[in-house]
């Protein structure tokens, strides 16, 4: 039984080699090793697990931006999955994943990093990366999709209510040395929203800005969400042009893609009215900002913007024409609370750990 056990272990120890390409002999030789001393004996089975932690051979992470969070805070949680970590901002690297936020994801990018079998994507958008490239160099992709719904959600009704409220008009009124700033803001109360995209941060948004008692909450969405419909969101599915119509606030919350690319474009704005707030906090790309910025300065209706088509604005660019009182601008940041990025963390740190071990999750576009 002893050399049968020791045959067994030695087994495990180069089919761990082999899986993990840590070859310190030739493939063939060392395939050879195991088929010699693979008979395990009965109840043992080392070899799978020692499969399984190196079933897609994925050891080592470079990561390729800052991740928004502290350096070591990073590195510890990628740590405690089991990966050792390099960070490699220009540097290129032998990993076998890369790690990146919004960092563009090229060819040229990829030609650093000839070992990667993953690209893990801190963030839930990824048009930064280049899935052509990947596909062809059978490189997979995964993303974290639902890091952010609270502080995203947050936001909107953020932007809404300093907009009605006049909060940073207020603000400049007292620095200038005045008191009095305007005749009255707005209340959220009794009022119609519009909620254009029913995934799960149209969906929190809805809830949150229900809690304001609205008249109406109106929702669009390519596929009707019975979730909008039921308690406590109690919403109306109604058509695009009619929400541009009839609401008083309408927030964005589709994701930008070919399909959505200038998706609400001149046509749909001027359906807004003038006491109307227009809410972006999903992607810039999804508006014709030209048109945008000029139906703003005409004071056709008011905005709170998050995001922008160019990032950061250009110091050019028309939005930063349109007169203060009529748009509260924020650089990007609905996605960024404290809670939210380690969240992310934690979520991309599990999307590796899962592709490692052969169950991979939150895939984008698989390897072939």
């Amino acid at each position: 039984y002893a050399p049968s056990f020791l045959g067994s272990a030695v087994s495990v120890v180069l089919q761990y080699f082999l899986q993990c390409k840590m070859n310190f002999l030739p493939s063939r030789v060392l395939s050879r090793l195991v088929a010699r001393t693979s008979a395990v004996p009965s109840g043992l089975a080392y070899a799978p697990f020692a499969a399984q932690r190196c079933f897609s051979g994925v050891s080592k992470v470079a990561v390729l931006q800052d991740q928004q969070i502290p350096r070591e805070d990073a590195t510890k949680i990628l740590e405690s999955r089991g990966f050792n970590v390099a960070w490699s901002l220009q540097e290129p690297s032998d990993a076998d994943a890369v790690v990146t936020v919004t960092s563009p994801i090229t060819e040229e990018v990829l030609d650093r990093h000839p070992a990667c079998k993953l690209v893990a994507v801190s963030f839930t958008g990824f048009n930064h990366v280049d899935l052509e490239a990947c596909k062809k160099r059978g490189i997979a992709v995964v993303n974290v999709p639902a890091y952010s719904t609270d502080a995203v959600a947050e936001l909107s009704v953020g932007l809404a209510i300093a907009v009605y409220r006049e909060i940073p008009g207020g603000e400049r009124t007292i620095r200038s040395g005045n008191w009095v700033h305007s005749t009255g803001g707005l209340e959220l109360r009794n009022k119609v929203v519009g909620i254009v995209g029913l995934g799960d941060i149209g969906l929190r948004t809805a809830e949150l800005f229900r809690a304001f008692q609205p008249r109406e909450l109106l929702g669009w969405s390519r596929k009707e969400k019975p979730a909008f419909t039921a308690a406590p969101t109690l919403g109306h599915h109604v058509g695009l042009e009619e929400l541009f119509e009839r609401a008083d606030i309408v927030s964005l919350h589709v994701a930008l893609n070919a399909e959505t690319q200038g998706f609400v474009g001149r046509s749909l704005l001027e359906k807004l009215r003038p006491e109307a707030v227009l809410i972006n906090v999903a992607r810039g790309g999804v508006i014709d900002q030209k048109a945008m910025a000029d139906l703003l300065c005409q004071r056709r209706f008011r905005a709170g913007l998050d995001v922008f088509e160019k990032e950061p604005i250009p110091a050019d660019d028309p939005i930063l024409q349109v007169p203060a009182e009529q748009v509260v601008l924020t650089p990007h940041v609905a996605y960024k609370t404290v809670e939210a990025l380690q969240r992310r963390m934690e979520i991309t740190a599990d999307n590796l750990r899962a592709f490692a071990d052969g169950s991979a999750k939150n895939v984008v576009l698989t390897a072939p």
